[in-house]
């Protein structure tokens, strides 16, 4: 019973996070002259990444960065697979954002940077530094080019904007995790086995703050905010995540997975490069994204 209500409450602080999130994350584009694009691939991402990025560090410091590096993959191929295929099949329509050439073609570039530095299944210190060194120049150079004349507000009403952000992530974040944790304790308890179904409430779990945020802005008409949280927050896993993991201790990823999920991501990233060339996304393309999701789950259990 006790399960069930954390459940509840849970669900209700992510809706709720994911809305303020929102509505302040756009505030602050329009004050600052800032896109919505930008806003959501720097710090809608991050912030909804957290918990990837905590996860991850904690299991290179228990000693088990393998099971960190396939939490991550994951979550990016359940990115584009499932927070993306679900926003397109229940939003579908043309994408009005400031998505660039510039932008798609980095994170097919993070998917390929990944694959050679797993080329050994190794990901070392050096190339972690390089990781993060290439998000940071690639954050910095977006954030200059886009910038826009800035519009002249008061400073009090641009802080309170940013409180609210950094509630409204905070309580995405909390919230998930709580939910996550709260729903296995629901399945455990009615005989509903954690090893199989596993992968999926992993993928779920770490993908849940990026699939709330993203239907929240799609369902406002703020198409920009949430294709872009998608794509920096992939990039963020890749660079920063990895990176970091790499800075702490040399990493390892486990061959056979490895394998198997990544022809799935490349699939997707290309898939993904498709729509925003030709900025429209339709139900069509979010039943695409979705079924790839299903069978790399598939094939990885």
């Amino acid at each position: 019973m006790f399960d069930i209500i954390i459940f509840i409450i849970s669900l209700l602080a992510v809706i709720k996070g994911a809305d303020i999130t929102t509505d302040s994350a756009i505030k602050i584009a329009k004050k600052y002259g800032i896109s919505e694009f930008l806003i959501g691939l720097t710090i809608v991402a991050v912030g909804t990444s957290l918990p990837e990025l905590a996860s991850s560090l904690s299991a290179v410091h228990q000693s088990t960065p393998a099971i960190a590096v396939s939490n991550i993959i994951g979550s990016n191929i359940a990115n584009i697979g499932m927070v993306l295929g679900i926003t397109a099949i229940l939003y579908s329509r043309c994408i009005r954002c400031d998505v660039i050439k510039k932008d798609i073609y980095f994170l097919m570039f993070s998917v390929i940077a990944t694959m050679i530095a797993f080329a050994d299944y190794m990901l070392t210190f050096t190339e972690g530094l390089i990781f993060i060194g290439l998000y940071t120049i690639y954050i910095v150079q977006s954030i200059t080019s886009r910038k826009k004349k800035q519009t002249e507000t008061t400073e009090t009403a641009k802080n309170m904007d940013i409180i609210l952000l950094l509630v409204g992530l905070a309580a995405l974040t909390v919230g998930a995790n709580y939910l996550i944790s709260s729903g296995i304790s629901i399945l455990t308890a009615l005989g509903i086995s954690k090893s199989a179904f596993g992968f999926i409430f992993i993928a779920i779990g770490t993908s849940l703050p990026e699939l709330t945020a993203s239907l929240i802005a799609m369902k406002k008409k703020h198409h920009g905010l949430a294709v872009g949280n998608i794509i920096g927050s992939n990039l963020f896993n890749t660079f920063v995540v990895f990176g970091s993991m790499a800075t702490l201790a040399t990493i390892p990823v486990i061959r056979s997975f490895y394998l198997t999920a990544m022809p799935i991501l490349i699939i997707l990233t290309l898939l993904l490069y498709m729509v925003t060339v030709r900025k429209k996304l339709t139900q069509y393309d979010g039943v695409i994204f979705l079924v790839l999701y299903i069978v790399s789950i598939a094939r990885v259990i």
